[in-house]
């Protein structure tokens, strides 16, 4: 599982998460997370793209890390570690049209690997002034997540995908949402999105 977080002020967080499972229950599951942390105690409330919702809670050990508990997985403790932004390198950057519900523009994506978990590989990269996420599968599987600011993301999920398709292949997004924390009722509202992609 990995946790990306956009929003971070020493006492709350909020952010995106995926699992790099490809097959068993919780295969592809990704959504975001607000949540807290209290001395060194961590609470977090995800909600997934597919409608679920699970609380995640342990501790904080600073630049190490974190060791959480889902609430959907009582007994496993599940390790958090620090991944350090890759160092820079004089690589290409592979772009794209994204359209998502009526704003469109061009998305620039760095092919420099920005992590590595299991079957699923992390890319950057920047549309309309934005940071993008792309997720990708070893299968084809992909998500495109857009940090729009500190409280709302949009997360866009394709079934087939890939980093070298960006040039050729234009395809409509298989779900979407855009979830937006509300810190005034301090929970997270859904609302729909659809992500078009297309060479450019």
């Amino acid at each position: 599982m990995d946790l990306n977080i956009a929003s971070n002020d020493s006492l709350s967080w909020s952010g995106d998460y995926a699992v790099s499972a490809e097959t068993g229950p919780y295969a592809y599951e990704s959504g975001t997370f607000v949540g807290t942390i209290n001395g060194d105690a961590v609470t977090l409330n995800c909600d997934g793209d597919d409608g679920s919702a699970f609380t995640m809670t342990g501790i904080s050990k600073g630049d190490s890390g974190f060791q959480l508990t889902r609430s959907d997985i009582p007994g496993t403790v599940l390790n958090f570690t620090l991944v350090p932004a890759p160092k820079s390198k004089a690589l290409a950057d592979t772009s794209f049209n994204l359209n998502v519900t009526g704003s469109s523009g061009r998305c620039v994506m760095s092919d420099q690997v920005f992590s590595k978990q299991g079957g699923m590989t992390e890319y950057h990269g920047v549309w309309q002034g934005l940071q993008v996420i792309f997720w990708a599968y070893d299968s084809g599987y992909a998500n495109i997540v857009i940090y729009i600011n500190d409280y709302a993301i949009d997360s866009l999920t394709y079934a087939s995908y890939r980093l070298t398709d960006f040039s050729t292949v234009t395809k409509n997004s298989n779900s979407g949402y855009m979830n937006a924390y509300s810190p005034k009722t301090k929970v997270i509202l859904k609302f729909g999105a659809v992500g078009t992609v297309s060479p450019g």
